[in-house]
């Protein structure tokens, strides 16, 4: 149901009833409204020129349905190099979480369990809506290789993203890939499928059962950025000896020696009063 058919209906009952819709209608409206903005968004990143997006939905509003025979107005000039540059992204970005689920199924589920359901669906996403936009453009296999290079450097990109990632870094990805909000993309990749494109497998584009296995093949296993936090005896050795050369456990330790000056008699330890006479305390010398 068109979003023109529901604003017909809603007129026709709040004619007959007086009444507003009811609820369910405007989740519908709100619902059908959502994926047609998704599939002009999603028309656009395909190529399609937005003069003929805004043609068709204007007959739309007019409850004109499409007819391939109708003409369309002349179209503005499309901008190839934004168009595949931003296939270009999505693809590199696929090949990225692609690697990346596929060491997370290899290496990381079971350290970094409760991402790999969201981990897998935003990379699903990512496929089929990336795979929908190449089939709206028509691009070919050869079209594909002549911008991706074969199934092979498909695989060997993917390697090298993850190429000396420790294990930390991997599991950072991990998260953010999973937590990334991919909606959008999801929305538009069913709005092309309800639109009568394929969404599942793309010509130009590696298929995901080839992929992820050439992918998992070639991965290793990251390690980590610190080996230990706790040094062992030998390693506390070495540092000792690396800081400080010259040390010997068996040299000894010459204690310093003291003398007095030579016009100075030693202090003998006695404490009895000098012959010096000492002044009178204030209150004696008052007396006197």
């Amino acid at each position: 149901m068109t979003v023109s058919t529901l604003l017909a209906e809603a007129t026709r009952h709040q004619q007959h009833s007086g009444q507003r819709p009811l609820p369910t209608w405007y989740e519908v409206f709100h619902s059908r409204a959502t994926l047609r903005e998704a599939l002009t968004n999603a028309a656009v990143a395909g190529g399609v020129p937005r003069a003929w997006v805004d043609h068709v939905r204007e007959r739309g509003e007019r409850a004109v349905t499409w007819n391939p025979d109708l003409y369309l107005r002349t179209p503005e000039p499309r901008d190839w190099e934004q168009i595949l540059t931003g296939l270009d992204t999505d693809v590199q970005r696929l090949r990225e979480w692609t690697a990346l689920s596929t060491a997370y199924g290899k290496f990381g589920a079971a350290t970094q369990s409760g991402i790999g359901s969201d981990l897998d669906r935003n990379v699903r996403a990512l496929r089929a809506r990336t795979a929908g936009v190449a089939n709206l453009l028509g691009l070919t296999s050869d079209q594909g290789q002549q911008l991706w290079g074969s199934e092979q450097d498909w695989v060997d990109a993917g390697v090298s993203m993850l190429d000396s990632i420790p294990v930390e870094g991997s599991a950072q990805r991990w998260r953010q890939v999973a937590r990334t909000d991919i909606d959008a993309y999801a929305l538009q990749a069913t709005a092309l499928a309800e639109a009568g494109i394929t969404i599942g497998t793309a010509a130009a584009l590696v298929s995901a059962e080839a992929l992820g296995p050439g992918i998992g093949a070639a991965l290793t296993a990251p390690q980590p950025l610190f080996q230990s936090a706790t040094p062992t005896g030998d390693e506390i050795e070495t540092a000792i000896d690396a800081a400080n050369p010259t040390f010997r456990a068996d040299a000894e330790i010459a204690l310093p020696t003291f003398s007095d000056a030579a016009d100075t008699d030693p202090w003998s330890g006695d404490l009895a009063p000098t012959d010096i006479a000492a002044e009178p305390p204030v209150w004696q010398a008052a007396e006197l």
